[in-house]
């Protein structure tokens, strides 16, 4: 029987994301860098893959009200640090609410995933039901900073949107970017996100917090660029 990750309490934090260009990126990770001593860890390559039901509730939901909104998706990690060989996915549902996240997460192997998506309510009762449908799948590049056991931050560079069949995300093969192709667009800019676990942020971190403007989604971000929401009077109205 397979497990949470995080176990049957899911953890709670905070988060923020800012969206920078290459030269404030540039300088915010050297100063993460420095209070690392200057140890950075190699960067992970990301595929992840967001699932839907039929009319997009979930997309409609995360371009709508960003800020309380639930995702459904499937992440895979090169390298993976703790696969043992064995090709395996992490299924993730995520929910966001006024800058609390709240994630349920259960590792699984690659063979497995079809049916654990099958019988989700393990997960949430929404996505039971054998109705899910894959809608995008997004790769980037990350970097984690974390210099205390309370915050840590990751930067996510080269993120690209890709099509998605079921053939592909459901497949017993690992997906890489190189399976998916050429992306259908490319955000040039640079992600960082800030999570916390309620403490106390270093002053010059905090002061970074933008606040109540809208929060970067990669899920929203890619369901308008790749299914054209944004002309289809989703976003905004």
């Amino acid at each position: 029987m397979l497990q949470f990750a995080e176990g049957e309490v899911t953890r709670l934090r905070r988060e923020f994301k800012l969206v920078l260009g290459r030269d404030g990126a540039l300088a915010l990770c050297a100063r993460l860098s420095a209070s690392l001593g200057g140890c950075l860890s190699p960067p992970t390559s990301i595929t992840s893959v967001y699932f839907d039901k039929p009319g997009y509730p979930l997309a409609r939901r995360s371009l709508d009200t960003p800020r309380d909104c639930l995702k459904v998706r499937t992440k895979e990690y090169s390298p993976d640090v703790g696969a043992g060989g064995v090709q395996r996915v992490v299924l993730e549902v995520k929910r966001e609410r006024n800058g609390l996240t709240q994630k349920r997460r259960v590792w699984v192997p690659r063979t497995q995933l079809r049916n654990v998506l099958g019988g989700g309510v393990r997960l949430l009762p929404l996505i039971a039901g054998g109705s899910l449908m894959p809608v995008l799948a997004v790769t980037y590049r990350r970097h984690v900073y974390q210099c205390s056991r309370a915050w840590r931050v990751t930067v996510d560079r080269d993120i690209g949107f890709h099509g998605i069949t079921p053939e592909l995300a459901l497949s017993e093969t690992t997906l890489s970017a190189e399976r998916l192709g050429e992306p259908l667009a490319m955000d040039e800019r640079v992600v960082v996100e800030v999570k916390h676990l309620g403490e106390a942020l270093p002053e010059w971190l905090a002061a970074l917090n933008p606040g109540r403007k809208p929060a970067y989604s990669k899920f929203a971000e890619g369901m308008a660029r790749v299914h054209d929401f944004v002309a289809d009077g989703i976003l905004g109205g």
